[in-house]
């Protein structure tokens, strides 16, 4: 399905939808399309066929978009429609990225009880994964390079819950 947000058998994102969300978020965050396709190192043409929905990207161009945008992770992903509300209708749970047992029920009472109008605050939830927070304290990588591995991260085990499809 080539059409999907985030196609995980390929390992690539892209098609309409996530065009044009990409188009949006370039003018919400005051960032010009161009700076974006620079960060991704994308042509012109490579930038225009990937808003358009006939070009896709895989996760280091995923990276460099959210830190153009300065987006962290899990925000891309939903601003992105990779983790868009069908793929939470299909039974993804919105603490997919945090290990089974008391860790996910504690999180999920803090959800409800802090304030449940309002997003939980991604880096409160995502240094509660061990593995995020070994990618975060990793001296060695630079913060691209830890937007990468955390996306690729996010985004398999998105696909072991879903079946390799999202969005």
């Amino acid at each position: 399905m080539n059409d999907a947000r985030w196609n995980g058998r390929s390992g690539t994102a892209g098609g309409p939808a996530f065009g044009d969300a990409l188009r949006v978020l370039c003018g919400e965050r005051e960032v010009a399309p161009a700076r974006l396709g620079d960060a991704a190192g994308l042509a012109p043409a490579e930038l225009e066929a990937l808003f358009s929905g006939t070009q896709r990207v895989g996760i280091a161009a995923l990276a460099a978009f959210a830190q153009a945008l300065r987006l962290r992770p899990i925000e891309f992903l939903q601003r992105t429609g990779i983790l868009g509300l069908e793929a939470y209708a299909f039974g993804l749970d919105p603490l997919y990225f945090l290990p089974e047992g008391p860790l996910r029920y504690d999180a999920r009472i803090y959800m409800r009880e802090i304030n449940p109008r309002h997003a939980v605050p991604e880096s409160d939830m995502t240094k509660r994964n061990p593995t995020l927070s070994a990618i975060a304290g990793d001296e060695l990588l630079d913060p691209l390079g830890k937007l990468e591995l955390e996306l690729a991260y996010l985004l398999r085990v998105a696909v072991q819950q879903t079946g390799g499809l999202l969005g």
